[in-house]
């Protein structure tokens, strides 16, 4: 499904800022705010999968990020990824490629958090697993969220 330059500037508006208004976006794109307001309708549930906010987990008190590899033996697959998708503190799930399953983030309060969350990874048996500490973000969500780039790369 391709989707022609205004379409694209509507949603790269709403990935910059999803709380923008309607009449802001128009002035700015010079889109009827009926037609936005028609094409965020189409495309919520399908494209727009979820409006939300990104947070800043330290000044909530949540020091400790980490992004996990999981290679898991192939009969137990479906039950950790059960666990993970369920799990409070996994932020993110994703099944990837060459040679492991699984890529997470999760949020920890504490490394002693962590480790009780890793202690009942244990327990599913995970044949290799791989932790990298998130230090600072650096860029994040950042992929057609500037209007600006839409124009100048004409896509």
């Amino acid at each position: 499904m391709g989707f022609n330059q205004k379409e694209l500037l509507i949603m790269s508006h709403l990935r910059e800022n999803s709380r923008k208004n309607l009449t802001k976006i128009s002035k700015e794109t010079k889109i009827a705010v009926s037609t936005i307001f028609d094409k965020i309708k189409k495309y919520e549930g399908g494209i727009i999968k979820k409006h939300t906010c990104i947070l800043d987990f330290t000044k909530l008190g949540f020091d400790v990020r980490v992004k996990m590899i999981l290679k898991c033996p192939r009969p137990n697959r479906d039950e950790i990824q059960e666990f993970l998708v369920r799990h409070p503190r996994v932020n993110s799930v994703y099944k990837i490629n060459n040679g492991y399953d699984f890529l997470i983030e999760g949020i920890f309060r504490h490394m002693k958090d962590l480790s009780e969350f890793t202690e009942k990874l244990d327990g599913y048996k995970v044949k290799d697993r791989h932790e990298y500490f998130v230090l600072e973000d650096l860029k994040i969500e950042s992929f057609l969220s500037d209007p600006s780039y839409i124009e100048m790369v004409g896509i």
